[in-house]
C-alpha cells in the first residue's frame, strides 16, 4: 500500500510539471506526398528548450518508423549526432531572446501512395529564413527558404532525410492580437492592437509592391511596457488603383532591438460584388488572414464558429464603407480543428471552412 501511494503521488506531480505550454517562437512547415497524405511539423525557439524531448512544449518521442507504403514525417532529434532513435513532430531549441544565430533540424519522411514529397513553408516574418540541404554533401539539394513557398523532392527514396538550417536574425516574438488592412475612400487604413507590450518604443509602418522593395511610410508611438491592450491605426493616402500592396510592421524597442509582424496584402480596386475569400494561409498556425469585399457601405459581421456551431470569436461587428478588407485572426488560444468563418452584410451571407493545425 505504501508503494502504491508513492507511485500515484509521483504521477500526479509529473503531470503538473510537464503541462504543455507554447514556446516563445513556433514556426510551421508542412510535408505531403502529393497524394493526399500530409502533416504539419513545428520548429522554433524557447529559453527553456533542449535538444531532447521537451514534453512541456508538446514534443513526444514517436514510435519506430513505419514500413514502406505508409506515409510518415518527423524531426530526428540530435541524439548521437542525429543518428539516434529520438523523433518528434515538434522540435524546439534553446535560445535566450533576442536571438541571432542558426539552429539545425533534420527532417525524415516517406510517401504513401505518392511518388514525391512536397515541403511547404510560411515563415512569420523576415527574421526567419532557412536552407534545405541533403545530408550527403549538402550540395545535391540546396534550397533557400524565405517568406512562403514550396519545394518538391522528386526522388524521396534516395533523399529521405534533409537538413533544415534555420537562420534567426534578432528574433523577438511580437504578439499582435489583431492586424488588418482596409480601403476607405481610396486610402488604405491599417489597424492593429496589442495585448501586452514590453519596452515598445514605436511601430514603423512599411510597404512594398510586387515590383519594389520595402519602404518606411511613417511611425506610430508605442506604450513602452504595459499589460493593458492598446489599439493603433495608420492611413496610407499615397496609393494608386489596380496595384497590389504589401504591408508589415517593424516594432522597435528603446534599446535598438526590433522585430517584424506578419505581412498582409491588399489590392486597390473598387469591388463590384460582395465576396468572401478563402483564408490564407490554410492550414494555419496560429494566425491567418480573412479578406472580403463590399460594393457599398454595409453593416458587417465577421464571425468565427467551431464545428459545433458555437461562436468562438467575432472579428467585425460594425458599419464599414465600400472597399476590400483584410482581417488577421490569431487562434493561439484555440485547439486544432476545423473552423467556420461567416460574413454577413446587408442580406449577403457566405461561410467558408479553415483548418487550424498546431
Amino acid at each position: 500500500m505504501k508503494k502504491m501511494f508513492s507511485f500515484f503521488f509521483f504521477t500526479i506531480f509529473a503531470v503538473n510539471v510537464f503541462a504543455q505550454q507554447e514556446p516563445a517562437v513556433k514556426v510551421p512547415i508542412t510535408i505531403d506526398d502529393g497524394a493526399g497524405a500530409s502533416k504539419t511539423l513545428h520548429f522554433g525557439l524557447d529559453p527553456n528548450a533542449t535538444d531532447g524531448i521537451d514534453v512541456q512544449f508538446g514534443e513526444s518521442d514517436l514510435p519506430p518508423y513505419p514500413p514502406q507504403g505508409a506515409f510518415d514525417t518527423r524531426f530526428l532529434l540530435p541524439e548521437n549526432n542525429f543518428s539516434g532513435t529520438l523523433s518528434s513532430w515538434d522540435d524546439y531549441r534553446q535560445a535566450d531572446l533576442p536571438f541571432t544565430g542558426q539552429k539545425e533540424h533534420r527532417l525524415r519522411y516517406q510517401p504513401a501512395f505518392g511518388t514525391v514529397i512536397n515541403i511547404t513553408w510560411n515563415f512569420p516574418h523576415n527574421s526567419v529564413t532557412a536552407v534545405l540541404q541533403d545530408i550527403i554533401t549538402g550540395t545535391l539539394i540546396n534550397v533557400n527558404l524565405a517568406d512562403s513557398g514550396s519545394y518538391t523532392v522528386t526522388n524521396p527514396s534516395v533523399f529521405d532525410k534533409l537538413k533544415l538550417l534555420v537562420n534567426y536574425v534578432n528574433i523577438i516574438p511580437v504578439e499582435l492580437s489583431f492586424f488588418s488592412a482596409s480601403i476607405v475612400e481610396g486610402n488604405v487604413v491599417l489597424n492593429w492592437s496589442t495585448a501586452t507590450e514590453l519596452n515598445n518604443r514605436n511601430f514603423e509602418v512599411q510597404r512594398k509592391t510586387e515590383n519594389s522593395d520595402w519602404q518606411t511610410l511613417g511611425y506610430v508611438d508605442g506604450h513602452g511596457t504595459t499589460t493593458q491592450p492598446h489599439s493603433y491605426s495608420f492611413v496610407d493616402k499615397a496609393v494608386n488603383s489596380n496595384i497590389k500592396y504589401f504591408y508589415r510592421l517593424r516594432q522597435n524597442d528603446f534599446d535598438g532591438k526590433f522585430s517584424f509582424s506578419n505581412v498582409i496584402e491588399i489590392d486597390i480596386s473598387a469591388p463590384s460584388d460582395y465576396s468572401l475569400e478563402q483564408n490564407y494561409p490554410n492550414p494555419f498556425n496560429p494566425r491567418t488572414n480573412i479578406s472580403f469585399s463590399l460594393p457599398k457601405a454595409s453593416f458587417v459581421k465577421l464571425i468565427i464558429y467551431n464545428q459545433l456551431g458555437e461562436v468562438v470569436d467575432q472579428l467585425v461587428n460594425q458599419q464599414l464603407e465600400t472597399g476590400k478588407y483584410i482581417y488577421n485572426w490569431n487562434a493561439k488560444s484555440h485547439s486544432s480543428g476545423i473552423y467556420l468563418y461567416e460574413l454577413q452584410a446587408d442580406g449577403y451571407k457566405q461561410t467558408k471552412k479553415m483548418s487550424l493545425l498546431k
